[in-house]
């Protein structure tokens, strides 16, 4: 993947609460908390379930298939590495799995013109350096045959725009 910002940028310092989330991403594996006792789940990582205030939680393993919850358009420099990159996308993306949660990240591979809410993303792993990795998106790739499946089993039409989540 081509790196999307310049050397310098500032990267993430994993801690006692965050660490495992980036040990995950460093084996590009996705995860997020689950409460065990309520089963919320949550992200960014944090010590207590902001629904029920436990402090017992799992990890949940998501697929990393979500879509496009808002989006903007960054023009304006904010650090010198990000310099060369504006104009650059931030996205919140849902996940289709781990109870909905909401990530912020980026999309890559796609034009900024392209990108609307709802489109379908996946995970992309940047490996920015020999100990960070960061969960990006890029647009899904999927084919039809669970759209023309569904068709053809409720005898309906159905929208082609409708979210698939296989």
């Amino acid at each position: 993947m081509t790196p999307l910002f310049s050397p310098g940028m500032p990267l993430p310092a994993p801690d006692a609460v965050t660490g495992e989330f980036w040990k995950a991403c460093r084996e590009h594996r996705l995860v997020v908390q689950k409460c065990v006792a309520c089963g919320t789940h949550r992200f960014s990582p944090g010590p207590v379930c902001s629904e029920c205030h436990s402090f017992d939680y799992v990890l949940a393993e998501s697929r990393g298939v979500g879509e496009v919850f808002t989006y903007t358009i960054v023009h304006h420099v904010s650090h010198p590495a990000t310099r060369e990159a504006v104009p650059y996308n931030a996205v919140v993306v849902r996940l289709a799995d781990c109870g909905g949660v909401k990530l912020v990240s980026n999309l890559v591979d796609c034009d900024n013109d392209d990108i609307h809410v709802g489109m379908l993303v996946e995970l992309a792993w940047d490996d920015v350096t020999a100990e960070v990795t960061l969960p990006r998106f890029k647009r899904l790739s999927r084919s039809n045959v669970g759209r023309e499946t569904l068709k053809r089993l409720s005898g309906s039409n159905v929208n082609p725009e409708m979210p698939m989540w296989l």
